[in-house]
């Protein structure tokens, strides 16, 4: 499974040129509404992650009984780590490489139209190459299963002799009081906390599908379940990975709904692979209270609304691959006024607990999200 997730970070940067060049190409060379509707598709994308902030914030204040307001420390540190971070990024992840040389590429094709015909072929063998990722879910499945019974020791080969700086014997989500001084305990804690991100982001994909009815009142929730969601979901659920399950996911939006044009649904899944990825942000706010209270580190709703700009800005760096909220961990920790001498802690279990079935439950939310905004930026297109 570790060499499985370690293949991602080469596969993520060839999906996303792959699938974002020629669907590009296709929106310059196409009349001036596709240019139009880039603008307006990456403008909603946009609104809806500042939405996802606040809905984020909100959950993880009711989740763990936050107050409105304690000390803030740390904030001018956390935005200029902030900035360092995401401008590291900026030049040096090979994810904006990808982006970068898929511009570049998508400049040079629309001068050279026979150029821009093969790179349509691209996405087009990825489409097809989707429907065969199907038989290998349950081994997937599997593997996050197995990776759930090993969870304690894994914490504690990355949190060390540093965990004796902390003193905690329960953490209350929603009220309901759990005693992690033992690995079942911890476990417990990390499952409640994965479902309560498949909750959190479930009611999310609830509110997409009102917008959706009311954009096209003949949707059939009963055929988006049985036709759609049912194949996608499980393969997203079982990577983690945005990415991997593109493929898959331009396949199934296309047989779900055909009517869509390929330069709307290729472009609206491929660049919602890294600009749509709400259940993501939504995790992080939920990852920063769970460990907060796990080590009896005081936070308030009012640090978490200051620190929406940093899980903003980094959520652009996000690659679509497991674990991906790695990225957020020393900036979020500055920003909530983590001593020193818990930085490594905080860290250490940040890292460790989004792994898995949080990181489950928000690919797939993720993702499947992807379909209905396919349907409803259709209709402005």
């Amino acid at each position: 499974m570790e060499s499985f997730i370690d293949g991602y970070g080469y596969f993520a940067p060839v999906a996303i040129y792959l699938i974002l060049t020629p669907t590009l190409t296709k929106l310059m060379l196409s009349e001036s509404r596709g240019k139009s509707f880039a603008k307006h598709t990456i403008k909603w994308f946009v609104v809806a992650r500042m939405i996802a902030c606040v809905y984020g914030v909100i959950w993880t204040a009711v989740a763990f009984g936050l107050p409105l307001y304690s000390s803030v420390d740390g904030l001018s540190e956390a935005v200029k780590e902030s900035i360092v971070s995401l401008g590291w990024m900026l030049t040096h992840s090979v994810y904006f490489y990808a982006i970068y040389a898929s511009v570049i590429t998508v400049f040079i094709a629309y001068r050279i139209p026979k150029l821009a015909d093969n790179l349509a072929k691209g996405v087009d063998l990825i489409e097809y190459l989707g429907q065969f990722i199907v038989p290998i879910i349950p081994f997937l499945m599997v593997a996050i299963g197995a990776y759930v019974t090993i969870l304690p020791e894994v914490l504690a080969e990355s949190l060390g002799p540093e965990m004796g700086n902390v003193n905690v014997n329960t953490v209350a989500i929603l009220g309901f009081p759990i005693d992690i001084t033992t690995p079942l305990g911890m476990i417990l804690l990390y499952v409640l906390s994965a479902l309560l991100t498949g909750f959190i982001s479930g009611t999310w994909h609830a509110g997409l599908l009102v917008l959706v009815k009311r954009a096209k009142p003949d949707f059939s929730l009963k055929e988006y379940f049985s036709v759609y969601w049912i194949k996608v979901y499980p393969m997203l659920w079982a990577t983690s990975s945005e990415a991997l399950g593109t493929p898959l996911n331009l396949h199934m939006i296309k047989k779900f709904c055909p009517g869509i044009p390929d330069e709307v649904r290729q472009f609206v899944v491929g660049t919602g692979s890294f600009l749509n990825i709400n259940g993501t942000i939504i995790n992080v706010f939920l990852m920063t209270g769970l460990v907060a209270s796990i080590l009896n580190i005081d936070i308030s709703l009012l640090q978490l609304l200051l620190c929406m700009p940093i899980v903003f800005l980094i959520g652009y760096g996000v690659p679509g691959i497991p674990g991906e909220l790695i990225l957020f961990g020393g900036p979020v920790a500055i920003s909530m006024g983590v001593s020193p001498e818990l930085m490594p802690v905080f860290l250490g279990l940040f890292i460790g607990l989004q792994i898995g079935l949080p990181d489950s439950f928000r690919t797939a939310a993720n993702s499947t999200d992807e379909c209905l905004c396919a349907i409803i930026l259709n209709k402005k297109y």
